[in-house]
């Protein structure tokens, strides 16, 4: 009975990282790590692949901003005007 518990959580843990490493790379992300966090962490690391942001809908996101006027409050925020004194 151990054992067929063990192989279960072995399968569960493998099956977990291969899906986060899979869900990590179309959302832009670093898929080796999450390889290894679902495969240390199990289903709570394909659970926190799935809750990444998506990077590319980022970036879409803020292109669609800047075109339609935005601009950052902050200088950590990207481009910038600068105000001349």
């Amino acid at each position: 009975m151990e054992l067929k518990l063990l192989v279960m959580v072995v399968v569960a843990h493998v099956a977990s990282a291969f899906f986060s490493k899979t869900i990590a790379g179309q959302k832009a992300r670093s898929s080796k790590n999450w390889f290894w966090a679902g495969l240390v962490f199990g289903p709570l690391g394909l659970i926190a692949a799935v809750g990444l942001a998506d990077r590319h809908q980022i970036v879409y996101l803020r292109h669609l901003a800047e075109t339609q006027g935005y601009e950052p409050r902050h200088k950590c925020g990207g481009k910038a005007k600068q105000d001349s004194d």
